[in-house]
C-alpha cells in the first residue's frame, strides 16, 4: 500500500506507519504521561504485510522500553482514584493510540449518571477501506494474510446495518440478529439448509 493511498484513505496505527507515514498520538497529542517518557516512532517503507509486520515487532521491544521508564520513575500517591458517578453537563473528546491504531472517542453529558450520546471510531473501521484497496489485483489465496495484517477487530466494528430494497425502493434497519435471520432465509431459498 503506497504511502499516498495511506494517506488518501486515513489509515491509522501500525497500518500507515509501515508505508512510512510517521504518525503516533501519543507523540503528536500526547497524554496522560506520555509527554514525559521517551520513545520512537517505528516506521517503515515496505509498503506490504511484512512492513506491517515489523511495525508491530518494532512496537512491542518499544514499549518495553515504555514500561521501563514509567516503573523506574513512578511516584508517589494513591494507585485507584474515585469517579463521581454522574459526570457534568459538557462534551468530551479523546484519541489515544492503541495497538491497532488511533482510537477516537466522544461523550456527550446531561449532568445524569448515563452518557446522553457515545460515538466511537476505532482502529480496525479506520483500516477497513484501506484494507480494500490492499486487496486489489491481488488472488483469492493473498486475502487472509491481507486481512490479519491491519490486526482486525470486528467486534470494535460492530454495527447495524442498511439494507436497500431494490424491488421497492426504501431502506430497512437491521441488527445483527435480524441480518443473521435474513441469511438463513436467504439460503435456505437457494436450497442451502442449515
Amino acid at each position: 500500500m503506497p504511502k499516498a493511498d495511506v494517506e488518501a484513505l486515513d489509515a491509522v496505527g501500525p497500518v500507515a506507519r509501515a508505508s512510512g507515514v510517521d504518525r503516533d498520538v501519543r507523540r503528536d497529542d500526547p497524554y496522560a504521561a506520555y509527554g514525559e517518557v521517551e520513545f520512537k516512532v517505528i516506521t517503515v517503507d515496505n509498503e506490504d504485510v511484512y512492513g506491517r509486520t515489523l511495525v508491530r515487532v518494532g512496537e512491542l521491544m518499544e514499549s518495553y522500553s515504555i514500561v521501563r521508564q514509567v516503573i523506574n520513575n513512578l511516584p508517589d500517591g494513591p494507585i485507584a482514584v474515585r469517579v463521581p458517578r454522574k459526570i457534568p453537563v459538557g462534551e468530551a473528546f479523546s484519541r489515544y493510540e492503541a495497538p491497532r491504531g488511533e482510537d477516537v472517542h466522544y461523550v456527550k453529558s446531561n449532568g445524569s449518571d448515563k452518557p446522553e450520546r457515545v460515538k466511537l471510531r476505532a482502529p480496525t473501521l479506520a483500516n477497513i477501506k484501506p484494507m480494500l484497496k490492499m486487496l486489489e489485483n491481488y488472488n483469492l489465496a493473498d486475502l487472509p494474510i491481507i486481512i490479519a495484517a491491519i490486526d482486525p477487530c470486528f467486534s470494535c466494528t460492530d454495527r447495524t446495518i442498511s439494507i436497500k430494497k431494490l424491488d421497492t425502493g426504501g431502506s430497512e434497519i437491521m441488527d445483527w440478529k435480524s441480518l443473521r435471520q435474513y441469511s438463513i432465509e436467504w439460503y435456505r431459498r437457494k436450497g442451502i439448509k442449515f
